[in-house]
């Protein structure tokens, strides 16, 4: 009895240092409690899961944010940068120049995409919207299984059209991070380069990642 007494008073005191430790943490920033649970559970002596045993670490918050970036639009040249830091626009291939790669490490005409919202064209485009994305060689990106290609121009495809994602909502700014989702359900991804050299860019996953992650400029 007094070792679990003593048990449960040590992993209060933890608790409380933890929950002391939060007023001097930089603002957006946040730290699991998991380090506590893990002393309770040495205490004591109960089994904790795998996710409840890792360390504790930071993690980020998403603030909100004033927009200052300009709204996107219907037929705007744009920029995509994805996670890898790099621009989406070359087209390259084997056999066929249609498949698309982020090599870019700035914003020129190699780089430029045009974006084409669907249904009413005079709103900005806000999250959720269908769009088409118009790749530098003048064809538009479509997504099939897992390939990203820039194959025809073809406003009525229904392969070329892609669901833009703000996880805020709202429309959508200049700046903005965003993600890219395929008429099939898979988001627009980007391998490390150290993985993928060549700038692949697939859609792979039904996941909003840190492969997911792209920023869209003007």
């Amino acid at each position: 009895m007094a070792r679990k007494n003593f048990a449960l008073r040590a992993c209060s005191l933890a608790l409380a240092m933890w929950s002391a430790g939060q007023a001097f943490l930089p603002a957006g920033i946040s730290v699991r409690h998991t380090a506590a649970t893990d002393v309770g559970a040495k205490l004591t002596g109960q089994k904790v899961s795998a996710s409840e045993s890792r360390r504790a670490h930071l993690v980020p918050r998403q603030a909100a944010k004033k927009q200052t970036g300009v709204p996107i639009k219907h037929g705007d040249t744009i920029y995509i940068k994805t996670m890898t830091g790099r621009y989406v626009g070359e087209i390259d291939g084997t056999t066929k120049l249609e498949w698309v790669k982020a090599r870019g490490t700035k914003k020129d005409e190699n780089h430029a995409i045009k974006i084409e919202k669907m249904g009413d064209k005079e709103t900005p485009i806000e999250n959720g919207d269908t769009v088409m994305l118009v790749l530098p060689n003048g064809q538009h990106m479509d997504v099939l299984g897992s390939a990203v290609r820039a194959r025809h121009y073809d406003p009525r495809g229904q392969w070329q059209r892609i669901t833009i994602v703000k996880q805020d909502g709202g429309q959508i700014f200049a700046g903005d991070q965003i993600f890219f989702r395929g008429h099939q359900g898979e988001y627009l991804d980007a391998n490390p380069m150290e993985r993928a050299p060549d700038g692949e860019v697939k859609a792979r996953w039904r996941d909003e990642g840190e492969w997911q992650v792209m920023y869209i400029e003007k």
